[in-house]
């Protein structure tokens, strides 16, 4: 926490002039703001409004009402035990509901070590895909997308046992595009929409965007538990029921074989359709049990992707589901962008070639490289509690006692991108856990972690205050959730 009497200090003489305008609080408040904005305090719990109060010269109300400007800034948020907190810049670049800390990454275009993307990189076993117009025909406006690709998609599904026909599949610009369109449809203002209580940070985004409400449900060590999903669906109801059962984002595990019928009879029973995100499940370390929409089809809607198992760059997904909510589902698609582009679907075709030899490899390359930032993080921040995930590109770690948005802003300090925890609560709120993407390549996994535990160090250990106290950014969250697929 930040110490009342330093803080004081750095906001000089914030009374003087006409920083804000308007009344004391506004002055105090845009004091702050220019303050926080510098970075110095990225990740930091702000004093309590007394102590700063005390040490400024100025009633609590005017401290209280400070801080509830900058929490409408989307500058501070306020945590349970933790007061009010300063959000890290990267979370300050979201819309304040926003969930998805990695998009702001992204449109913030900044340098260093990014081990927040978990999609491969453009490398040696998919640079050799090229594509030409003289190999497609027509205007190009296909709303549901290629017949080739549609063709080539469900004849696979089937392979793995879940019989699908063309008009069962809906060609996408990649999965996220698969649950907006979901989103859409199914989901009205204000509906819940059940899913992990943590959860992949972009169906979050996507469900908050939507105007739904995701609702965490309780699990175990084998997926979400049904009897919480009935509790859940009979309390609240929702707009469908959201399941990575394959491969969870962002643990890494999976949904016991035998938990699945038990998941899909408690999503019967309130006549919840169930959407089955299997962006993953190419990527697993091995085949895994059948998937949902295999197991009842005529209630599962399954979203698949290329980008994990060929390239974060090739944005062309599918949906697969009962024929006439497809094609609701492509009416509303055609209305939007009138179908992906072209030139992906005809490179996913030339991936879907080679499906199997570039499986086998991707799944290598992953594996390799998780044993390879385990192995560093063991040996640098023992402390940390690491994941086991049954394959994916990313690796959930616990720190513990401390809190995932102070150590995210101190890895960024060190010039390493992270994901934190609470990006994957659903409902928000602080976490102790961070994502870990290991898709990058061997030299920047091994400086990754090496700063990483740089960035540990600082926020790990108490250091010295002007008052002549230690204060850390580690200190027990006790209401963070400390599993990934409850």
């Amino acid at each position: 926490m930040a110490d009342a009497t330093r803080l004081a200090a750095l906001l000089g003489p914030w009374r003087d002039g006409d920083r804000a305008g308007g009344p004391q609080f506004a002055r105090l408040a845009a004091a702050l703001a220019a303050t926080i904005e510098d970075g110095s305090l990225d990740g930091v719990a702000l004093p309590a409004e007394r102590r700063l109060a005390a040490a400024l010269g100025v009633s609590r109300s005017t401290v209280v009402r400070a801080y509830e400007s900058l929490r409408r800034q989307g500058l501070v948020a306020s945590r349970e035990r933790s007061g009010t907190v300063v959000r890290p810049l990267r979370r300050r670049l979201v819309a304040p509901q926003g969930q998805m800390f990695q998009l702001a990454q992204l449109l913030g275009d900044e340098g260093g070590i990014d081990l927040s993307v978990a999609s491969p990189a453009v490398d040696e076993l998919v640079a050799g895909i090229g594509v030409s117009l003289a190999q497609a025909s027509g205007h190009g406006y296909v709303p549901r997308g290629l017949p080739a690709l549609r063709a080539a998609i469900a004849e696979r599904l089937t392979a793995q046992g879940a019989p699908t026909t063309p008009d069962e599949v809906l060609i996408t610009s990649g999965a996220h595009e698969g649950l907006t369109l979901l989103a859409g449809l199914l989901v009205g203002r204000h509906q819940p929409v059940a899913v992990d209580e943590v959860a992949y940070a972009g169906a979050l985004e996507v469900l908050d965007r939507a105007g739904g409400v995701p609702v965490g449900v309780p699990g175990d060590r084998a997926g979400m538990r049904s009897d919480a999903l009935r509790d859940v669906l009979a309390r609240r109801g929702a707009g469908f029921v959201l399941l990575m059962p394959g491969l969870h984002n962002p643990a890494g595990t999976s949904i016991a074989a035998g938990r699945r019928p038990a998941l899909l009879a408690a999503a019967a029973e309130f006549d919840a359709l169930v959407v089955e995100d299997a962006a993953l499940d190419d990527v697993r370390f091995d085949d895994g049990p059948p998937t949902l929409r295999a197991l009842a089809p005529e209630r599962v809607l399954s979203v698949g992707s290329f980008s994990k198992i060929a390239w974060g760059g090739l944005r062309v997904g599918w949906i697969c589901g009962p024929r006439e909510l497809i094609g609701r589902l492509a009416r509303l698609k055609g209305a939007r962008d009138i179908g992906a582009g072209a030139l992906g679907q005809l490179a996913a075709l030339q991936v879907l070639e080679r499906i199997d030899e570039l499986r086998a490899a991707r799944r290598e390359q992953a594996r390799r490289r998780l044993e390879l930032l385990r192995s560093e993080l063991a040996a640098r921040v023992p402390q940390w509690r690491l994941g086991e995930p049954e394959g994916g590109w990313s690796l959930w770690v616990d720190l513990g006692d401390c809190d995932g948005d102070a150590f995210t802003a101190a890895a960024a300090r060190h010039g390493v991108l992270v994901s934190p925890g609470s990006s994957h609560v659903a409902g928000g709120g602080p976490s102790t856990h961070v994502r870990l993407a290991f898709a990058a390549d061997d030299e920047l996994l091994r400086e990754g972690a090496r700063r990483l535990a740089a960035a540990w160090a600082d926020v790990a250990q108490p250091a010295a205050t002007p008052a002549g106290t230690t204060s850390s950014q580690c200190a027990k969250r006790g209401s963070s959730p400390r599993t990934a697929s409850p």
